[in-house]
């Protein structure tokens, strides 16, 4: 029973806001100002989810394999790892920024 359980998680879509739209997601962002992750506005830049999570470029790499948990450590942000693989300094896509303040945004209590 257990097994079909876990099955049936994985079959299931991605968690959806009320209004149809994928969540954002808000990390703390180690002290440099809050991180927010918008998943309808990667969606609209031509992303879909098994980008990140299943098959990066065709590779079958993931990047996240866990969902809400962005263990991201300082070391990442100089790899092709995780956000970096695209936000890396090389403008591939043109709208992939690598500005530390287009990530990190203080915010009140960040």
């Amino acid at each position: 029973m257990a097994s079909l359980a876990a099955l049936l998680l994985c079959l299931l879509p991605g968690r959806v806001e009320a209004d149809g739209r994928r969540p954002v997601l808000r990390y703390r962002g180690g002290g440099q100002g809050t991180v927010v992750f918008d998943h309808q506005l990667h969606a609209s830049k031509g992303c879909r989810c098994s980008d990140c999570h299943t098959d990066f470029s065709g590779t079958a790499k993931q990047l996240f394999t866990t969902r809400k948990q962005a263990l991201i450590s300082f070391a990442d942000h100089h790899t092709a790892t995780k956000c970096f693989a695209c936000h890396n300094g090389k403008k591939e896509p043109p709208e992939a920024f690598d500005q530390c303040d287009q990530c990190h945004r203080k915010t009140p209590g960040s």
